[in-house]
């Protein structure tokens, strides 16, 4: 640039700054544009494997996934077929098998895996001694499975609730993840006499937990919160005009008692009062042909429509197809899922 060119350019840029004007940047120095959100990409699956003879292809599943880099696994429940033994060797090889997965890999018992232990078919275990088993199993740590696992917050790390090692959260950018034991089997509520032990102490550390994480999210001004549970909840069954459930249920009006309902009564009240979005992850028991799903089944004390909490029940014990959740940080609706084809079977 020559002398009266850069004097006059001199002179200049003090009013082009101060009428607002914006000057060029030279080139090899151009202004970076601003970064765009950093998205995380999670597969969903629920139900798999059903069968021994699946686990080659639930294995090349999850390599799919790494393929695909995606950023973790979520499996909400149902490691085994309901006919198969909750055997030490089936809980085993399916612990191995969720294990070697290449992503980070959170997982959350469904019934197969403890509360239908009970039935013959299954072996006749103890339902209680199963789910402690695979408490062992599959959550020594904290932190996910998977060959490369991340840190988890588990609810054992308080004292009142040391054995619910299944209960766990974790962050990925400004949403929580909150996985919960909450089975399909109508929540593992027994119809027969006496206290229904097992299920009121898994009810009230589920109903702690899920409070907990919603205080958390609010605190630090969470943009969402996945919650992950392998029971389907019922959403339609006429739950919001029932009176607070008795042992006169079972036992005089021979009705059915909704083991869901103090869940789902929980979850319309604390996603009214979170100003972020809520997204419910959980496997299928009707619906579409495979079973995947997305509805807003929620409404509030007056009849209006939750807009802020979301449903996703997952495709079916299948290995064809599957859910890709993708999150979005700071984005007024950070949740996108949609259904995914995987490779076919070998």
């Amino acid at each position: 640039m020559n002398a009266p060119r850069r004097a006059l350019l001199t002179l200049l840029l003090p009013l082009l700054c101060m009428a607002g004007m914006t000057v060029a940047a030279p080139v090899g120095r151009a202004a970076k544009a601003p970064a765009r959100p950093q998205v995380t990409r999670v597969a969903l699956i629920a139900d798999l494997p059903q069968w021994p003879a699946a686990e080659a292809n639930v294995a090349a599943l999850l390599d799919d996934f790494a393929e695909r880099k995606l950023d973790l696994v979520i499996h909400a429940g149902g490691i085994k077929g309901d006919t198969e033994s909750c055997s030490d060797a089936v809980l085993s090889s399916r612990q191995q098998l969720l294990d070697q997965s290449p992503l980070p890999l959170v997982y959350v018992p469904g019934e197969t895996d403890w509360s239908e232990c009970r039935l013959p078919v299954n072996g006749g275990f103890d339902s209680v001694e199963r789910l402690n088993r695979l408490r062992e199993l599959f959550f020594p740590e904290d932190a996910t499975l998977g060959q490369h696992p991340r840190p988890v917050l588990r609810q054992s790390d308080q004292a009142l609730f040391r054995s619910f090692r299944e209960n766990m959260r974790m962050s990925v950018g400004d949403v929580l993840i909150v996985g919960l034991n909450v089975p399909g089997d109508n929540n593992h509520y027994r119809n027969e006499g006496g206290r229904n032990s097992e299920f009121e102490d898994r009810r009230e550390a589920n109903r702690q937990w899920l409070a907990r994480a919603f205080s958390v999210a609010r605190q630090r001004d969470l943009n969402g919160i996945v919650v992950v549970a392998h029971g389907d909840p019922h959403f339609a069954n006429g739950w919001e005009k029932k009176g607070h459930p008795t042992l006169l249920d079972g036992f005089l009006r021979h009705r059915t008692r909704d083991g869901y309902l103090e869940f789902k009564r929980q979850l319309r009240e604390l996603s009214a009062r979170f100003s972020g979005q809520v997204l419910l992850v959980h496997a299928s028991e009707s619906g579409t042909e495979n079973g995947f799903g997305i509805d807003k089944p929620l409404r509030d004390a007056a009849g209006k429509v939750l807009q802020n909490f979301t449903r996703v029940s997952l495709p079916t014990g299948t290995v064809s197809q599957w859910a890709e959740l993708v999150i979005t940080p700071s984005a007024a609706s950070p949740f996108a899922v949609v259904l995914k084809d995987a490779p076919a079977p070998h």
